[in-house]
């Protein structure tokens, strides 16, 4: 099931509608896929003058966007259209709310909520299991932490490692939270307001036997640790970027630091969870 917008533009050049899309980041034939935020939706570009389902007569674009899905998925979808819609003026054809047009962001994220609540519900029905839920705020901060990666990077500068925000299920059956990973040497910039959980990442000690040898395939530990009781210590700068605080960690600090990171690690119980498993709240105990 998905949300099916379809774009006439009224010039249609296939030429410059393909290099359009080739000259824009995170698409590729006819998927658009980010790896920073984990939203991926298909684009076609339809030339032959073939009949579709919804009657529709080519040419045209179509952006399909999935159901059972975080919100994330749609917001970063509506920016692609509009952009789209800036290049190439075009009229629209959308089956699930505005019809024939005008195109409005507003409309575009009504009918796709719409449908997403409408597929839930339908899943929950034919038992499907009940997905992962989380505070839809919370998971909206999260995308735009992560869609905004690249720039927050040349923000930050070189030095210092701007970490995608995952979804991590701390032990089996709990509920999902957010997390980010910190390695041991690397200097991170750790956005305590926007996580509950850190991921600490350090190589693994080598057996006695091997610890001479030259290393070609390192191996790493992880532990995961709570950002209230694990992560304020000193040697780590408090401060801010893109207006939200920050803690800025050092590359080596001191033994504080370098104790959080040694001892003996037991094997991890928590899980990485992929981006769409994660819905809003909200959409789940509607369903």
């Amino acid at each position: 099931m998905s949300y099916d917008l379809y774009v006439i533009p009224e010039a249609f050049d296939v030429d410059a509608i393909h290099a359009w899309f080739a000259e824009r980041p995170h698409y590729r034939d006819d998927l658009y896929s980010n790896d920073d935020t984990g939203v991926y939706f298909m684009v076609s570009v339809a030339t032959a003058a073939d009949e579709d389902p919804e009657g529709m007569n080519a040419p045209y674009v179509a952006f399909n966007i999935n159901y059972f899905r975080p919100r994330s998925f749609a917001l970063e979808a509506e920016v692609e259209v509009a952009a789209f819609l800036a290049r190439f003026p075009s009229r629209i054809h959308d089956p699930q709310r505005m019809g024939d047009g005008p195109y409005s962001r507003e409309g575009f994220l009504e009918g796709w909520d719409y449908g997403n609540r409408a597929a839930c519900r339908v899943m929950a029905e034919q038992g499907v299991e009940r997905p992962l839920a989380a505070d839809p705020e919370r998971l909206a901060a999260v995308w735009d932490w992560n869609y905004r990666r690249a720039g927050l990077r040349a923000e930050a500068g070189e030095n210092l490692f701007v970490p995608k925000i995952v979804w991590v299920m701390p032990a089996a059956g709990a509920d999902p939270e957010p997390a980010i990973t910190w390695t041991f040497g690397v200097a991170t910039i750790i956005p305590e307001s926007l996580i509950t959980r850190v991921v600490l990442v350090r190589q693994e000690r080598p057996k006695l036997m091997k610890m001479f040898a030259r290393n070609t395939d390192p191996k790493f530990e992880y532990k995961l640790i709570g950002v209230e009781g694990g992560i304020r210590i000193a040697g780590i700068e408090r401060g801010e970027i893109d207006g939200r605080p920050a803690l800025f960690t050092p590359q080596t600090g001191p033994l504080e630091m370098q104790a959080l990171f040694s001892g003996v690690w037991s094997k991890p119980e928590f899980k990485v969870l992929a981006p769409e498993a994660v819905l809003g709240r909200d959409v789940v105990d509607g369903a």
